[in-house]
């Protein structure tokens, strides 16, 4: 053996087998169906939501879901469809910056999708705001909605995805019951964080001559009634800014939306996933047949 020849290893050695990229997909048809449906009780407890953050009675339920539910039906589709693009095309490892080209691809469907967060948005605030929804009003709060849209993102993605895939199946064997526990656990994480931005969005919406530092020095003191009147005048202000950004106003309602929202979308999505509506009313078969005469 020449010196320029490295020794064999007295031990069998393994090759080794890179890891198989994990590709996802996301059928139109299903993501469809699901964002339909999740349009009108997203409507609903929108408009509980402002109730509470805005201190009026409820107002309508389901304004203008003529936009409403297509938009949210395209919002969805864009969620969904752009992340499964992104992770079936896009290898992080072969940027000069991995962790830049991960951080982008986690990020990169909620800012795409956040002008069309807006329309939604505008489109449930005309008794406040009457300012044309399509040239000004969907501005008003975009940047706070873009913060909003990345953390419900990556929620309705990727951590859903990985709660679900970190339940064993020896434990619970249902799928759609993992998939279920999954969007729970991950719409109780991203309702809490995207709380405070997502009533920023709101207010500068409702408000938007006001800057953002105007709305939440406002948004702090609302928080003052619920401390005790005990309190030292300095004590209580510094709690209601600890409240706003701990304990934010209509909590509970967003929260819930949020819960909800991902347990339909990524629910509906599971059930439908193998459906094919063209196969489902025929017309496939009649399309092969009458390409075959």
């Amino acid at each position: 053996m020449s010196s320029s020849e490295a020794p064999s290893p007295p031990y069998p050695v393994t090759p080794t087998v890179p890891l198989a990229k994990k590709s996802v997909s996301t059928p139109a048809f299903a993501t469809s169906v699901a964002a339909t449906v999740e349009s009108f009780y997203r409507s609903a407890l929108n408009a509980f939501i402002n109730s509470a953050l805005l201190g009026q009675p409820v107002q309508r339920l389901l304004p203008n879901m003529h936009i409403q539910a297509p938009v949210r039906v395209m919002y969805i589709n864009g969620i969904k469809q752009s992340r499964t693009w992104l992770t079936n095309n896009v290898e992080p490892d072969t940027y000069s910056v991995p962790t830049a080209a991960r951080l982008a691809m986690w990020v990169g469907p909620g800012l795409l999708m956040t002008p069309v967060s807006s329309i939604l948005e505008a489109a449930n605030a005309g008794s406040k705001n009457p300012e044309p929804l399509l040239t000004q009003r969907w501005l008003r709060g975009i940047v706070a909605r873009g913060m909003r849209e990345i953390i419900f993102a990556i929620g309705v993605n990727q951590l859903s995805e990985h709660i679900e895939e970190s339940i064993p199946v020896e434990t619970i064997s249902s799928g759609l019951l993992r998939n279920n526990i999954g969007s729970l656990c991950s719409g109780v994480t991203s309702g809490y964080l995207s709380h405070v931005p997502h009533n920023m969005s709101a207010l500068k919406l409702h408000f938007p001559q006001k800057s953002y530092l105007e709305l939440f020095k406002e948004y702090a003191a609302s928080n003052e009634s619920r401390l005790p009147a005990t309190m030292s005048p300095q004590t209580r202000t510094t709690a209601a800014y600890a409240l706003a950004l701990i304990v934010p106003k209509a909590l509970l309602q967003r929260t819930t939306q949020i819960v909800g929202t991902f347990v339909l979308l990524n629910g509906i999505i599971y059930v439908l996933k193998d459906v094919d509506p063209l196969v489902a009313v025929g017309w496939a078969e009649d399309a092969v047949k009458s390409s075959s005469s």
